[in-house]
């Protein structure tokens, strides 16, 4: 059996740090074969994409994905054009090409691509709140300050134009409708092709836009989501609530039990200690895909 993680930084495989995120823990368990090709500030586009690519062409036996907040979205910024028929090995996996302690590489590069080096970059993903959080008036030089990899992603002119849209034009739940069917097509396509899955919604009804941006203090911010069932296109036996991001609270667990200023994840991509994700491993996922298997 071949499994394959698709997902943003909360199912991310740390090149740093290896074989620390659920994935491997799973497959450790099970004896299976493994390919993580979760990338961080994924949109829910760009994990279809990864869908598509596992199935196609790593043949995936099983697939895992963790879907991510609906308030991040994917665009041409490059100025190539886009390919319909080639998918991934159009997204971008530079995510940092810098850290945030100025040094020339990052902890996630184009080197995690799949494809790499016969990738071809021609679009990137990235999390509006990463964005634009402190930057709906500064200037683009205090926004780089503020947000170390925004020149990275968007230029001058392009940044102002971005924030234009955003506080013009800008829905959440309008967003996450429209992604709704871009998950309902990758549950029709790994059932047409006879993959197993996990399906989790993770993070994806976290409300961000409103709960970080439209509230400057971070102090007293509502925790906002969105309020109603989604899931009815998913078969029982493959949604699993909750998703790897609820393994967080076992981080904050251990924050308090070992008197830590930081959450234990914090240098990790996938933003979890190893003890978290084994434990989301070994509560949740095993024994759901144990059922699955079963039957």
């Amino acid at each position: 059996m071949k499994l394959v993680v698709c997902g943003c930084s909360w199912s991310s495989r740390d090149p740093n740090n290896l074989d620390t995120e659920y994935g491997y823990y799973i497959s450790k368990h099970f004896g299976w074969e493994y390919q993580n090709i979760a990338r961080p500030a994924c949109d829910n586009f760009g994990i279809r994409l990864q869908i598509d690519y596992a199935i196609k062409h790593l043949k995936a036996d099983f697939i895992i994905v963790n879907w991510t907040t609906a308030c991040r979205i994917c665009w041409n910024n490059t100025g190539k054009n886009y390919d319909i028929q080639k998918g991934l090995i159009q997204l971008s996996y530079d995510v940092e090409t810098k850290g945030s302690d100025g040094s020339s590489e990052g902890n996630f590069t184009r080197k995690q691509h799949p494809e790499y080096p016969q990738d071809q970059p021609v679009i990137t993903s990235q999390s509006l709140v990463s964005i634009l959080e402190n930057n709906l008036s500064c200037t683009y030089e205090e926004a780089c300050f503020n947000w170390w990899m925004l020149d990275q992603y968007f230029t001058e002119d392009q940044f102002y134009s971005f924030r234009k849209w955003y506080l013009n034009m800008y829905d959440h739940d309008l967003e996450a409708h429209k992604q709704l069917y871009i998950m309902q097509s990758a549950v029709h396509q790994m059932q047409e092709n006879n993959v197993k899955f996990l399906f989790c919604p993770n993070t994806f009804t976290f409300k961000q836009t409103q709960t970080n941006l439209a509230n400057s203090d971070p102090e007293n911010r509502p925790t906002l989501s969105i309020d109603c069932y989604l899931w009815d296109f998913v078969p029982e036996e493959n949604l699993l609530e909750p998703g790897i991001s609820f393994a967080l609270q076992g981080d904050h667990r251990r924050m308090k039990e070992q008197g830590l200023e930081l959450e234990p994840g914090t240098n990790y991509t996938h933003h979890l200690s190893p003890q978290a994700q084994q434990e989301w491993s070994t509560e949740f996922a095993i024994p759901k895909i144990q059922e699955l298997l079963d039957n």
